[in-house]
């Protein structure tokens, strides 16, 4: 019979990830006791507040984990206990030490992108959701935040109903898709206003880049709410070295309105990538192309601009049907011609922005209380 050493469950223990910070558990220092009798161990495990999501994740990953490794092992008991206050402040100000929130930062490892539009209606925030999910695939760590604050929809764009959970005063996004999020959209109802002038605006955004646990992804994309008001320029002064991404339609007067947010984007020191344009046409099921929009939009803004045209997006039904019951279509019908495009988008956004370099994470954390 083969019975593990204290020493090998630890080890084995130190490979599960806490869910919400995404550290080890001995990486944390959450893992407080190990008992071994016989064939039966017992596992003592801190975690970070109230409610039953961790403790039924460990009772779920641990016995599994250990029995998948150690079959002579016949029985795994988890114990759960709640870190105190001391304990939690010290366990905040280690992983912040480690990976400092975004705000005012020219240093970060992320490459900021704020996607942004002159006018409403031109598909924005379902480009931005499906960008997102294409960086991902292409195996990037990827944040998004939902700056569009009067029209929020990026949580229900992935089929996220959860709120943040709070540790301390860092909030940790939930995550779908592999994209973590933050948006006014998680903390109110659907159908609730935000009726915010521009200083609350310009702090609600300061606390999203400040407080929240983005831990530092190769990608943030920004949403940001269309036209060159509050948001955008608050964006540009707390994200110095952002790029920005103008999406637009084939339509004349939507490029000229584009167009302005392309100017405000370089006046506030946000520097235009490149341009895509949407809507850019439809294909029958007989293979022929309409250009219901006109054509041109996308290309001519480019030009404008000086920037290069990432892409054009056809109009496809099942773009819109996917976002609303939270799917990005480049996940769920990956086939298709829309999908192949943004996804195209996405590959010439990591050729003209590539992830950053970064160095090995190092954390440390007081030892408080534990094993």
């Amino acid at each position: 019979m083969s019975i593990p050493t204290e020493q090998e469950v630890s080890a084995l223990l130190g490979g599960i990830t806490e869910p919400d910070l995404r550290r080890g558990l001995n990486e944390l220092n959450l893992v407080r006791g190990i008992e071994i009798d016989g064939s039966t161990i017992e596992v003592t495990v801190a975690v970070t507040g109230p409610g039953p999501h961790l403790p039924k994740y460990f009772d779920e990953v641990i016995p599994s984990k250990l029995i998948g490794v150690f079959p002579d092992v016949t029985e795994v008991t988890v114990h759960t206990v709640e870190l105190d206050e001391q304990e939690r402040a010290a366990l905040v100000g280690g992983i912040k030490k480690d990976t400092p929130g975004l705000l005012g930062r020219s240093d970060t490892h992320t490459q900021v992108i704020a996607i942004g539009s002159g006018k409403g209606g031109v598909g924005k925030s379902t480009t931005t959701v499906n960008i997102a999910a294409s960086l991902v695939k292409q195996g990037h760590s990827v944040g998004l935040l939902d700056a569009d604050v009067w029209g929020f929809s990026i949580p229900r764009m992935l089929g996220i109903h959860e709120k943040p959970r709070v540790v301390d005063d860092m909030i940790i996004p939930p995550e779908m898709f592999g994209v973590k999020i933050v948006s006014i959209g998680l903390f109110t109802t659907e159908d609730n206003p935000v009726v915010w002038r521009g200083p609350m605006l310009h702090k609600a955004l300061q606390q999203f880049l400040e407080d929240v646990h983005w831990d530092e992804p190769d990608y943030l994309l920004v949403d940001l709410p269309p036209g060159t008001g509050d948001v955008s320029i608050s964006i540009a002064q707390f994200l110095p070295g952002a790029s920005m991404v103008v999406v637009t339609t084939p339509q004349q007067v939507a490029e000229k309105v584009a167009q302005r947010a392309g100017f405000m984007a370089e006046k506030t020191g946000l520097k235009v990538a490149g341009v895509i344009e949407n809507m850019s046409y439809f294909r029958g099921d007989d293979g022929v192309v309409y250009k219901i929009f006109g054509e041109g939009g996308g290309r001519n803004l480019a030009t404008t601009l000086n920037v290069p045209l990432l892409g054009e997006i056809p109009i496809e039904p099942r773009l819109t049907e996917f976002a609303d019951i939270g799917a990005p279509i480049v996940l769920q019908h990956p086939e298709c011609e829309a999908a192949g495009a943004l996804d195209g988008v996405a590959k010439e956004l990591v050729n003209i922005l590539p992830p950053k370099p970064r160095s090995a994470k190092r954390i440390s954390l007081p030892l408080l209380g534990g094993h």
